[in-house]
């Protein structure tokens, strides 16, 4: 368990899985958790670094704010922005740790993280990203008392909306619902290579609309379909392999 600090103070926990000599670094954003699982976020993803450092790669499953092992207010955020300060913060760290070329891995509510990264921040590019389930649009449309908190977050940001996994603040959803705006009109600010992975089951998020936003980056987005399998697709072991093919193909 390592451990970095925000910008603004927050300090975030990042666990590592190091071969001696890492050819490229791989960094995961998970996916909504403001209540971890009961074998908590570590556990969920040991399997698949252990694979990936077998592998030669070195990878870096972080806690973003407000869940798991970090600090910040469980299920809030201030700010969409304050998100990508901690990922680069985490790059800058692991950058410490090895300089090597760094892949983006986000899932869901990470990918959503992982896209409007790379719309906004051109000076550090990674080489590429893999974008799993993104959170662009929720498949079931937000109960109405949902939609009238989001817009209450100016006047109570940390009203609470939603239970368990559904659970975030007025104000998280206020800065959802912007992001998700964002990150699809500003799809062409986009110049990395990306790698999608989506499930054909997935019940949460509209995999369809995350279809059509990979369409539109052609040539630079590879989509991976499967169609049997849920949200939770990162895993699978065909998508594991996939992916773990996708990054090896940027060692230097």
């Amino acid at each position: 368990m390592n451990h970095i600090n925000a910008p603004d103070g927050t300090a975030l926990v990042y666990d590592a899985y190091e071969p001696a000599r890492p050819a490229v670094a791989v960094l995961f954003l998970h996916d909504w958790h403001p209540e971890p699982p009961p074998a908590g976020l570590a556990n969920r993803f040991a399997e698949t670094g252990t694979q990936l450092k077998d592998a030669g790669l070195a990878v870096y499953f972080v806690d973003q704010r407000g869940a798991g092992r970090s600090g910040g207010r469980r299920g809030h955020l201030s700010r969409f922005s304050q998100l990508l300060g901690d990922l680069q913060a985490l790059r800058r760290a692991v950058r410490r740790r090895h300089d090597v070329p760094q892949v983006l891995v986000g899932h869901g509510f990470g990918a959503l993280v992982v896209l409007r990264y790379l719309e906004t921040q051109p000076g550090e590019p990674p080489v590429a990203a893999v974008i799993a389930s993104p959170w662009l649009a929720s498949r079931a449309r937000p109960a109405a008392w949902k939609r009238l908190a989001a817009r209450l977050a100016d006047l109570w940001p940390t009203l609470p909306t939603g239970r368990g996994a559904g659970f975030m603040t007025a104000g998280a959803r206020a800065e959802l619902l912007w992001a998700q705006r964002a990150v699809v009109a500003d799809y062409h600010r986009i110049e990395r290579p990306l790698l999608f992975v989506l499930g054909g089951a997935d019940a949460v998020v509209d995999v369809e609309a995350a279809r059509r936003f990979a369409d539109g980056l052609a040539p630079l987005a590879t989509i991976r379909w499967y169609a049997e399998l849920p949200h939770d697709l990162l895993t699978a072991p065909a998508v594991r392999e996939d992916v773990a093919r996708f990054i090896a193909g940027y060692r230097p």
